[in-house]
């Protein structure tokens, strides 16, 4: 009777692993598991180190090649949507894309040629009263400030002398000839290959993206081209943005120094143009050589209207342009903005301060696209002391139950989505 009770009732199969054991916990009592995961992250850690630092090492060796693609890069983002437009109305692509180039370039000289007989018209009249006016600041610095008389010295007259001699004055000698001719050659085939860059990708960009795209694997390929098509859009909006705000910077510099009478008016409107691609560094930059102008040509009065009309138009740049112009672009905090610069200065000089910002645009939006969190990313990603309240409820308080903000998906949702299907 009992071996029937036995036979009606078999053994219960053997318990599986234990909970420890399924969550992964080490076999070995000596090594406790909060030591092996950290040990794995410091592996992981020292792998991506290396990846990195030979990055680094191959960007720094292969720099001018780089560089001159990444400069490649920027007239393109510019330039391709209006080669599109011309395109859609019934201009052959390939006219369309000449069309566009010769306008850049005849562009370009126009203002370089403008800006080089100004300057040229003026410096003759204009280089002694610099003179003069570094003299003052000589009297200022060492009078007023009470800094040492023989650094001062040393300063004020080897930028006296540059100003009397001439910048590069033929002084440096056969070597210093042969210094700026071969500099000069590698900045104009730099150039020219820049042009070549900006001249295809505007023509047959599509096309060899698509190529590209082929060395991806088919179960990746969808991912990898909604990454590139997120990082150009971002590349795009962030250039014609910048472009905008530059110019409207450039036009409020400008007509603040002529209304002044400070000389190189337009010299000094093209630095802060140009400057405007720097940011943090440039504006400062460009709107000190405006004070350091007006006070050696007009005194203390003209400096400080100069030093009003800067602070007036950085903060309308600051506080009305930027949030309207940029704020469908990707958001960078000023810390990583200047990081980005230091490194870009670092490895390429005033080229890679350039790009330096762009490129750290681009390669967020890469990561955010790959990262498969469009829908997760804050909208605004001011810090949470400066959010905003709606009708007396907080954001989280108009969420709704998935955790996703009431009313639907946010105006980036559609955004991303749209820019992935163009």
């Amino acid at each position: 009777m009992a071996s029937d009770v036995t036979n009606e009732h078999p053994a219960e199969p053997p318990a599986g692993p234990s909970p420890d054991r399924r969550a992964g916990a080490s076999t070995d009592p000596g090594v406790p598991r909060g030591v092996r995961t950290a040990g794995m992250w410091c592996v992981w850690t020292l792998a991506i180190g290396a990846v990195v630092y030979f990055a680094v090492q191959l960007a720094v060796v292969l720099g001018t090649v780089l560089l001159t693609f990444l400069v490649g890069l920027l007239p393109t983002a510019l330039l391709r949507p209006v080669a599109s437009w011309l395109d859609r109305t019934g201009l052959p692509r390939l006219a369309a894309t000449w069309l566009v180039m010769v306008l850049f370039l005849v562009l370009l000289g126009g203002v370089l040629y403008f800006l080089q007989q100004r300057v040229a018209r003026e410096w003759t009249s204009l280089r002694p009263t610099l003179v003069t006016g570094l003299d003052r600041v000589r009297t200022s610095l060492v009078d007023t400030l009470g800094l040492p008389q023989q650094r001062v010295d040393s300063v004020i007259d080897g930028l006296i002398g540059q100003l009397t001699g001439g910048f590069g004055g033929g002084a440096g000698g056969p070597g210093m000839v042969v210094t700026g001719a071969t500099t000069a050659v590698t900045v104009a085939a730099s150039l020219v290959l820049a042009l070549f860059t900006a001249f295809w990708l505007v023509y047959d960009g599509a096309r060899i993206w698509r190529l590209c795209l082929r060395i991806v694997p088919a179960d990746r390929r969808a991912a990898a081209d909604a990454a590139g098509n997120g990082a150009w859009h971002t590349l795009g909006g962030y250039l014609r943005g910048t472009t905008v705000v530059a110019l409207i910077d450039a036009i409020g510099i400008g007509v603040a120094l002529v209304v002044i009478g400070v000389p190189l008016a337009f010299a000094l409107a093209v630095l802060t143009f140009l400057g405007a691609y720097i940011p943090v560094v440039g504006a400062f930059v460009a709107g000190l050589a405006a004070v350091v102008v007006a006070f050696a040509s007009g005194g203390l009065t003209d400096a400080l209207l100069v030093l009003g009309a800067v602070v007036v138009v950085q903060q309308i740049e600051g506080n009305l342009l930027q949030p309207l112009i940029m704020r469908r672009t990707v958001f960078l905090h000023p810390l990583g903005i200047v990081y980005a610069l230091t490194v870009g200065g670092l490895l390429w000089g005033i080229g890679g301060a350039v790009i330096a910002v762009p490129l750290t645009a681009v390669v967020y939006a890469i990561a955010v696209a790959l990262a498969g969190r469009h829908g997760d990313e804050d909208p605004d990603p001011r810090p949470r002391g400066l959010r905003l309240r709606a009708g007396g409820a907080t954001r989280a308080e108009l969420s709704s139950p998935d955790g996703r903000p009431a009313g639907g998906p946010s105006r980036r949702d559609g955004a991303a989505e749209t820019s992935g299907g163009s």
